[in-house]
């Protein structure tokens, strides 16, 4: 099944959202029947701002040297996926995965278009612009300046 995203236009009409909907729509000779279930998904502006927002932290975090018992010291590759994930989890927005062996992991929920609608969204972006803050940013300039600078990028995402 195709999936197609459209916007509504002032005059009433549907137009295809991106270059890969206009392809599909181009597929379909003049005259074809399409049967299609709509549902309104989010803001995609609030999505795009949502993932500056993470950008944003990520250029400022830089891992930390660490200790490990078996593989030594070492600095830890940034991977932003991975980033993601952490902050979703850290902002409370995770699913608990059980194994066999008693041990639990926590994992991201999933953010997309069909798993989280406008008011979920919302919540998470709060949530992990808290995150941003109180651990990690808050805590990253000794400089009032620098300091003052962040809050200051950072109040374009508030």
């Amino acid at each position: 099944m195709t999936e197609l995203a459209l916007v509504k236009l002032p005059g009433g009409g549907l137009a295809p959202l991106s270059a890969p909907d206009q392809e599909t729509i181009q597929r379909w000779k003049a005259g074809a029947v399409i049967r299609a279930e709509f549902r309104e998904v989010r803001n995609p502006r609030f999505h795009k701002k949502f993932f500056s927002l993470l950008n944003l932290a990520f250029d400022y975090w830089e891992p930390a040297e660490i200790e490990h018992a078996r593989h030594g010291r070492f600095i830890p590759q940034k991977d932003f996926d991975e980033f993601r994930k952490w902050l979703l989890v850290q902002a409370g927005f995770f699913d608990v995965i059980g194994y066999p062996d008693g041990s639990v992991r926590l994992r991201a929920k999933s953010i997309s278009w069909a798993k989280m609608d406008e008011e979920e969204f919302s919540r998470l972006y709060q949530a992990v612009f808290n995150v941003i803050w109180e651990k990690m940013l808050s805590q990253t300039f000794s400089s009032p300046l620098d300091m003052e600078n962040v809050v200051n990028q950072l109040m374009g995402y508030a």
